[in-house]
């Protein structure tokens, strides 16, 4: 039986669909160090790798009372877990095929974020005429598809880029934040985490961050701000 935390496994050894979950917590956290301005200006929330629809689940309970938005190859929803099952709205989408997106898009509001656990693995995809890694593809598509913000949590080494990769984040998009997780979750497959029990979100081995872009007023080269976030056992 595998551990809580596999992520970053060989190709071989991943879930196909890079499926890993997060426990929930992490959005709670996130919440706690951005707020929830969507609820203001009326903004949907969209997961676009949405899973088992855990951040729509936490969010709601957290006090988003807008439109979710849910979507992902494959339909896992526990629908049964949300507060308000009316405002939860899921369809199958590639989100990194433009013609799904938009035909996705014309059925729901203008004004819109994007918060997602996205695939991170070394796949590579055709994203606007170039290969990239998933993960960038998730990112750019989101920067260029949401109105309001952008919420991702990733890996922290994803944040070393290298040369090419880094323009993301140095050039063409840089974020608001970079909230750092002291606290490690654990990302398990989610086919395997009835089976894991109670070890499924135990034993966290990889550093995570959440990344957040302002699309309403985007940052400028130099001015994101790295915040450090509290361990769950609380503490200075």
């Amino acid at each position: 039986m595998p551990r809580g935390e596999i992520s970053s496994g060989r190709a071989a050894k991943r879930h196909p669909l890079d499926w890993y979950c997060e426990a929930g917590w992490e959005w709670g956290q996130i919440v706690e160090a951005i707020g929830l301005r969507e609820n203001e200006n009326g903004s949907a929330i969209w997961d676009p790798a949405c899973g088992y629809g855990t951040s729509g689940e936490w969010l709601q309970g957290e006090g988003f009372d807008g439109q979710i938005l849910l979507s992902d190859l494959v339909n896992n929803l526990r629908i049964e877990n949300f507060a308000d099952l009316d405002a939860v709205h899921w369809a199958s989408v590639d989100f990194v095929d433009d013609n799904e997106v938009n035909r996705f898009l014309d059925c729901w509001p203008k004004s819109r974020s994007i918060w997602c656990n996205p695939p991170y693995s070394y796949k590579k995809v055709w994203w606007k005429g170039r290969k990239v890694s998933i993960s960038e593809a998730y990112v750019r598509q989101a920067l260029a598809v949401a109105t309001d913000r952008v919420v991702m949590i990733l890996p922290a080494k994803w944040l070393a880029m290298g040369k090419r990769r880094s323009r993301l984040v140095r050039i063409d998009h840089p974020p608001q934040y970079v909230l750092h997780f002291c606290e490690r979750p654990s990302m398990p497959p989610g086919d395997m985490i009835a089976a894991m029990g109670d070890r499924a979100f135990r034993g966290g081995m990889i550093d995570y961050c959440a990344v957040v872009w302002d699309v309403r007023q985007p940052a400028l080269p130099g001015e994101t701000r790295t915040i450090w976030l509290p361990p769950l056992s609380g503490g200075a």
